[in-house]
């Protein structure tokens, strides 16, 4: 599954011309989490029912009870990130911005001990960075334009967590984990141009929050298992700075440079059911399903600095979105050797932040709030996995993935070493 969150954005976007300038601050909270590990990721991003290494700290703890000896994995891992922001045009055309980033992703120490199993993680959640700037767009209803728009972003997530497993019976294991989430955001969003401001928020904060994941791990028989995990998320509170003029409502334009004003970013939590199986004595095939609550990301802070005395939260919406996950993995046996090669798919549902005009919404406001938050045509993202591996003497395993998306290309390393 997808449990690194690799896009998180504050975006500052413009107001029509003729109104002088606008920002608005929100949060359009792209998240994509990955499973840790590349042997995972070449499945499809799948592993909350197979979890059978360190990794399983994160993924599904309750899979930690699979370890018989004390494992070390590291993983180191690669994104060029794709975000498609709509552009001046007719035909809802889109530009991409992004970046490509580098990080030691994810790390574990899992030691068993009996019916126990103990697991320290540090995973990298998010690393994300964009730069971005488009002219005006002419919004049709209105038959205006608005002003361009810029930004910087620079965020950062990395979890801290300790988990536990237990095996109830031969049949049943369970498991917990508790986490560290940390975020830092550096961010500058702007109307108009980089060199030729109208009006900014910058937001350089930090935040630390506890998160958990329970998990259950059910196998009827050595040749099938079932998973379920719920993974709570993390609310960072967080403050940005306004500079400039902001439109309260339509002919009134207020200075709130100084203002600082409260936010939050939202890490949304998940329930997510797996299964996988041997469909033969070399092939594991496996399937997650995760539904991730992103309607939370509308919290009492949520901020829109667009029309401020016209529109409220009730005005925004998130839709909470189900994803599939599928891959396979197949296995070849050498006296000291096993290699692996792996395939996936996965879906990536739309979940953009979207307007509704409520009754007794200003018409002029409802006009322009729709066209940026509903022009978008909403669309499902299917991605395709690779992957191949190799363990040597059941020592050591190195695994290797790639992930192709729309929105994003990622190449993961990762190893694992059994003392």
């Amino acid at each position: 599954m997808r449990y690194r969150v690799i896009l998180l954005i504050i975006a500052v976007l413009p107001i029509v011309a003729f109104a002088q300038s606008n920002e608005r601050v929100y949060e359009e909270l792209d998240f994509r989490f990955v499973t840790p590990g590349a042997r995972a990721i070449g499945m499809g991003k799948t592993f909350v029912g197979l979890a059978d290494d360190a990794t399983a700290a994160y993924s599904n703890p309750a899979g930690l009870s699979n370890l018989l000896e004390q494992e070390f994995s590291f993983e180191f891992n690669t994104t060029l990130i794709r975000h498609h922001r709509f552009i001046p045009s007719l035909d809802q055309e889109t530009q991409v911005f992004g970046d490509r980033v580098y990080a030691p992703s994810f790390f574990s120490y899992a030691y068993p001990d009996k019916s126990f199993t103990f697991s320290v993680f540090r995973n990298v959640v998010q690393h994300y960075r964009e730069d971005f700037s488009f002219r005006g767009r002419r919004i049709p209803e209105l038959g205006q334009f608005e002003n361009g728009a810029f930004g910087n972003i620079s965020n950062d997530s990395v979890n801290y967590g300790f988990g536990i497993s237990y095996v109830v019976n031969r049949y049943i294991s369970i498991g917990g984990t508790l986490e560290v989430a940390t975020m830092d955001v550096d961010t500058i969003g702007g109307t108009g141009q980089a060199d030729d401001p109208r009006s900014t928020s910058d937001t350089h904060d930090s935040a630390t929050r506890p998160a958990g994941i329970i998990g259950i791990l059910i196998k009827p028989n050595p040749r099938i298992s079932f998973g379920a995990v719920f993974n709570s998320g993390a609310k960072f509170e967080m403050h940005t700075t306004l500079i400039g003029q902001f439109v309260f409502s339509k002919g009134d334009i207020r200075d709130l440079t100084g203002t600082i004003q409260p936010i939050e970013f939202v890490i949304p939590s998940r329930y997510s059911f797996g299964v996988s199986g041997k469909a033969l004595q070399n092939l594991t095939l496996a399937l997650d399903v995760s539904r991730i609550d992103y309607s939370s990301q509308i919290t009492k802070n949520f901020l829109i600095l667009n029309f401020i005395s016209q529109l409220t939260r009730a005005n925004y919406f998130i839709e909470d979105v189900t994803e599939l996950h599928a891959g396979g993995e197949y296995r070849f046996y050498r006296t000291h050797q096993t290699f692996a090669v792996r395939a996936g798919v996965f879906t990536d549902p739309d979940h953009q932040l979207h307007f509704r005009a409520l009754a007794g919404t200003d018409p002029f406001a409802a006009a322009v709030e729709n066209f940026r938050f509903n022009s978008l045509k909403q669309h499902t993202d299917v991605g395709v996995t690779a992957g191949f591996g190799a363990a040597f003497a059941n020592r050591f395993q190195a695994d290797a993935a790639y992930s192709y998306s729309r929105d994003s290309r990622e190449f993961i390393l990762s190893f694992v070493v059994k003392l």
